[in-house]
């Protein structure tokens, strides 16, 4: 990936789509495979699995997913508006437990080969991915999975930033922005790739030459070396998740902004992430 991405909406590839399921790729960078997908009412999902080598991740975008966890198959609901966060080696399963509509985002950080794990599922072929049945021993505790933020919201003028995820793998935040907010100044990342999904409302991006306009259901995916920045046009709010793979302190990075009180401590918070003035 040389170049920014933008998905726009039902524009990923489809590698699953009947009257009950529809699975879209939005992004195969090796950091990061992230689908899209929309489950009928009691649809399955996955049975009782662990991956050993990357971290598997939902956000609910609409109805409720049904996640199980370890060997007992302990059911967790995750409703819209959240993220569940399963480390490596932590046994679950995930499904449609309910009668409505289920749509969700699915991010495997890093991704290794899952898009074309499911590519191989659609046509018929097997091949090598990090997906095992449950070892003998249980696997890790179950409570290491997280359902919901890590805690941290930061509140600054026209903006809320809540911290979803913050793990070597990714860092994830939620954003929501009055319309008319500013915008950060240009930047690029040397060591990560930051990507983007809007939720609410729509920005616009500016990266590298490229001038991107991303309504509601946009993917955008900025690679590591190119300069961007982003705006939010028009009179309504925005919300969007913001991606960060691999993490490179972006959890820290977050706090720091909203614990700086001067211009030094901003541009020292700045200076310690992967982020260089473009």
């Amino acid at each position: 990936m040389a170049s920014p991405i933008l998905v726009p909406v039902g524009g990923g590839e489809v590698v699953g789509d009947s009257s009950d399921r529809r699975v879209e790729i939005l992004s195969e960078h090796e950091t990061l495979h992230a689908t899209w997908s929309r489950f009928g009412p009691r649809r399955e999902g996955a049975d009782l699995h662990v991956h050993r080598l990357h971290t598997d991740l939902f956000y609910v975008l609409e109805g409720e997913l049904t996640v199980g966890l370890g060997v007992e198959d302990e059911r967790v609901v995750v409703p819209a508006g959240t993220l569940a966060r399963v480390p490596p080696l932590v046994v679950h399963g995930f499904r449609n437990g309910s009668e409505a509509e289920l749509r969700y985002l699915n991010f495997h950080a890093p991704g290794v080969g899952f898009a074309d794990y499911l590519r191989a599922l659609r046509d018929g072929r097997t091949v090598s991915f990090d997906q095992h049945p449950p070892p003998p021993d249980g696997g890790r505790p179950r409570t290491e999975v997280v359902v919901g933020g890590e805690g941290f919201v930061s509140e600054r003028p026209g903006l809320r930033i809540a911290l979803l995820a913050d793990v070597e793998e990714i860092g994830i935040s939620e954003a929501w922005s009055e319309p008319g907010s500013p915008s950060p100044p240009p930047h690029l990342h040397r060591r990560h790739v930051e990507s983007f999904y809007v939720l609410e409302g729509e920005m616009t991006f500016t990266a590298g030459s490229r001038e991107l306009r991303a309504k509601a259901g946009s993917w955008v995916q900025v690679p590591p070396g190119v300069p961007h920045t982003f705006a939010f046009p028009g009179d309504r709010s925005v919300r969007f998740l913001n991606l960060h793979t691999p993490s490179c302190g972006f959890g820290v990075f977050l706090r720091g902004l909203g614990e700086a009180r001067t211009d030094d401590e901003l541009a020292a918070v700045r200076a310690a992430f992967d982020q260089t003035p473009a």
